[in-house]
C-alpha cells in the first residue's frame, strides 16, 4: 500500500494531468496497446482522445461499468463523463501532434482510411512501446484499460461513432459530432 502511494505521489509531482505532453503520450501508448487489434492497429484515431480521458480516470471507468446496461444516469455521474468527453474533445490536437511525433520516431504508422480525418495508427517498434511499461507508475491507467476493455469488448472495433454513442449518448448525454 505505502507502494501506491509512493508511485502516487511521484507521478503527481513528475506529470501534470491532461496538459503534460508526457503524461499525455503515455496515455496514447496505453491505449494504442490495451485497444488495438490482434495486427496491432488501432482503427479511427479519432476516438484515442476519450479512451484516454476515461483510462486516466477511475471514477469515470467505474460509473460505466456499474452502469453498464442503464440508459439514465444519476446526475453526477452524467456531468463527470460529460467532462470527460469535453476533455477528450479539447485535446483533439494536442494527440494528433503526439501521434505524428511517434510516427516520425518509427514507432507508429499512420495510413488513411476511406473517411475523412480518420486515420488507422499501427504500432511499429512494439520493443519501445514494451519498454514504456517497464515502471509500475502507470499500473492505475493500465488496470482502468484492462477494466474498460473486458466490460466494453467491441470498443476495439468501433469507430468514433460508435464509442461515442456507447460511452456517452447511450447514457443519456448530449454530444456534438466531431
Amino acid at each position: 500500500m505505502n507502494e501506491y502511494i509512493n508511485e502516487s505521489k511521484l507521478k503527481r509531482i513528475s506529470f501534470i494531468s491532461g496538459v503534460d505532453f508526457y503524461y499525455l503520450t503515455y496515455l496514447i501508448i496505453i491505449c494504442l496497446k490495451e485497444f488495438s487489434s490482434k495486427k496491432n492497429v488501432f482503427t479511427d484515431h479519432r476516438k484515442l482522445t476519450y479512451l484516454m480521458q476515461l483510462v486516466s480516470s477511475s471514477t469515470a471507468v467505474n460509473i460505466l461499468i456499474e452502469n453498464f446496461n442503464k440508459e439514465k444516469l444519476k446526475a453526477f455521474d452524467r456531468e463527470f463523463l460529460f467532462d470527460i468527453y469535453v476533455k477528450g474533445s479539447l485535446h483533439q490536437r494536442d494527440v494528433y501532434k503526439i501521434i505524428r511525433a511517434l510516427e516520425k520516431k518509427g514507432v507508429l504508422k499512420i495510413s488513411d482510411t476511406t473517411k475523412v480525418d480518420s486515420y488507422n495508427i499501427e504500432i511499429l517498434d512494439e520493443l519501445k512501446i514494451k519498454s514504456f511499461f517497464d515502471t509500475d507508475i502507470f499500473n492505475r491507467e493500465i488496470n482502468n484499460a484492462v477494466a474498460l476493455k473486458s466490460n466494453f469488448n467491441t470498443i476495439s472495433r468501433l469507430g468514433l461513432n460508435g464509442l461515442l454513442d456507447k460511452i456517452f449518448i447511450k447514457h443519456g448525454l448530449k454530444v456534438w459530432d466531431n
